[in-house]
């Protein structure tokens, strides 16, 4: 079967699974055309905060960037490396370590007292704000960091023999990169935190701090309200969009995700170099100190947890395998721009919508809560197919480039082609690619929470219902169960990837 014919049977296959539980929703319910406040409400939040989000991600990641590029030191390659740490930890392990530095019993708020100044809020609007720079601003380092390494090494020995000044040398280095890089940059980010959902269950959720997929969740789950939930479904795809067509007339990022990275040497001034390990230390320890604290709270209890939260992890394991090998397959098929394009439908749909869509679908059937374990491993697989395609696409694009005519001389083709040259030359970024889909679904709190009941619970949604119900010292050993998984899962699949 010719590649064009297995992209477009591929991509139609998918649009069938995003958009079908969307028309379902909507024939179902009906749709309405009419907003309440709080339905523009949160319509305004949702756009807010992802200005904010992406604003101070990539305003912040400015000057740790330069502070990396500039200075050299031991263990630089690592900290670079786990950078990427926070795009693949469990994003409810995330908000529970910045609850334990940030709330109002945490180690910040803790010391603020201490000295006599006020304790700071984490819950509401700027506790939605934090977390998403907890996660994007390492992304948008690494992105401007690639971006001042691309840059050729005869202009910084151009410029420091010219003997400008600071501003000078920023007018004529840094500036042209940071034009070209940083609005594509606030776009990728900008789109992440318009379809947030976690974050917002957990430190937001009141009038003032709901985002529109929080507002789908609670029309359909606590409202009953299912032709709201689809007219916002439609509000939030018709906003996914709009940014993502306008980031196409944006110069596009290089999205670096655990790739190693050649970092240039400068020689700064004694005082860059003081401002530079300042900026560097506090970075690590606001990215750090949340992960580690699960880690010290979590030990302790890890192996007392009641049997629940270990069928829960069983549950998430399987779902997780599943998941990654559907994302991978639907990768490896729309490995092309057109597949690529459709590929990235996952951002824009609900994966709330998703499930809720399949569970009406389902409903007429049987029991819909039967198939929660396939009809989550099957919305997680959309929600990393983005990245996946991302993972591989310029690897698969350079094997078809330079080996398909090669093979088709010597009548090397179809599926021998694909199993000697085209999966054996990608088994690489192949692995990385189920490592990184595995540890997403890992740590996904999404359909799961229309599906999960008290049989039916993954690991991330154990640990909201341990922390909604107080039992912190159990919710904390979960999370720190969680995060091992994910980050395991991880390791197993991106080291099989390199040694097979």
């Amino acid at each position: 079967m010719a590649r064009s014919t297995v992209t477009v049977i591929s991509s139609m296959f998918l649009v069938g699974l995003l958009l079908g539980p969307l028309f379902s929703l909507i024939n179902f319910s009906g749709l309405s055309l009419s907003l309440s406040i709080s339905d523009i409400a949160a319509i305004k939040f949702t756009f807010v905060q992802a200005a904010y989000s992406a604003t101070l991600s990539t305003v912040l990641a400015i000057p740790v960037a330069k502070a990396l590029l500039r200075q050299k030191f031991w263990g630089k390659s690592f900290v670079v490396l786990i950078l990427g740490a926070p795009f693949i930890l469990p994003v409810i392990v995330a908000v529970l370590g910045l609850i334990l530095v940030f709330g109002n019993n945490g180690i910040v708020n803790n010391f603020l007292n201490l000295i006599g100044l006020g304790s700071i809020k984490i819950y509401g609007f700027w506790g939605v704000i934090l977390a998403h720079v907890f996660f994007n601003l390492p992304l948008a380092i690494r992105i401007l960091l690639q971006a001042f390494n691309d840059m050729p090494g005869e202009q910084y020995r151009l410029v420091s023999s010219l003997k400008l000044s600071s501003a000078q040398k920023f007018l004529v280095l840094e500036w042209p990169v940071l034009k070209k890089v940083c609005p594509g940059v606030w776009a990728v980010i900008f789109a992440i935190c318009l379809s947030s959902f976690a974050v917002a269950l957990t430190l937001g959720g009141g009038p003032k701090a709901t985002t529109v997929e929080l507002a789908i969740y609670q029309a359909f789950f606590y409202d009953l309200d299912f032709s709201k939930a689809a007219q916002l479904a439609l509000i939030q795809i018709v906003l996914v969009f709009s940014v993502v067509f306008a980031s196409q007339f944006i110069a596009k990022p290089k999205t670096v995700f655990g790739l190693d990275i050649k970092i240039s040497n400068q020689n700064p001034s004694n005082f860059q170099k003081i401002m530079d390990t300042l900026v560097i230390i506090v970075t690590l320890l606001f990215i750090f100190i949340p992960i580690l604290v699960i880690f010290f709270y979590g030990f302790a209890n890890v192996f007392f947890l009641p049997s629940s939260v270990f069928k829960a992890a069983s549950l998430s394991i399987q779902i997780a395998i599943l998941s990654s090998f559907v994302s991978v397959f639907l990768g490896l098929c729309l490995t092309t721009n057109m597949g690529e394009m459709f590929g990235s439908l996952g951002i824009a749909i609900s994966p709330i919508v998703m499930g809720a869509g399949t569970f009406l679908m389902l409903k007429n059937f049987g029991n819909p809560y039967l198939l929660a374990v396939p009809v989550t491993a099957i919305v997680n697989a959309l929600v990393s197919l983005p990245f996946v395609i991302r993972i591989l696409k310029p690897s698969a694009v350079e094997i078809r480039t330079e080996f398909e005519n090669l093979s088709r001389s010597i009548g090397l083709t179809g599926i021998f082609w694909v199993w000697w040259v085209y999966l054996r030359r990608l088994k690489r970024q192949i692995g990385f690619s189920l490592g990184v889909a595995s540890a997403l679904s890992m740590g996904d709190l999404g359909v799961i929470v229309l599906f999960g009941s008290g049989e039916i619970a993954t690991l991330p949604l154990k640990i909201y219902q341990l922390m909604g119900s107080y039992r912190i010292d159990e919710a904390l050993a979960s999370a720190l169960l969680l995060s091992l998984l994910a980050f395991g899962s991880f390791a197993f699949f991106d080291k099989l990837g390199r040694i097979l």
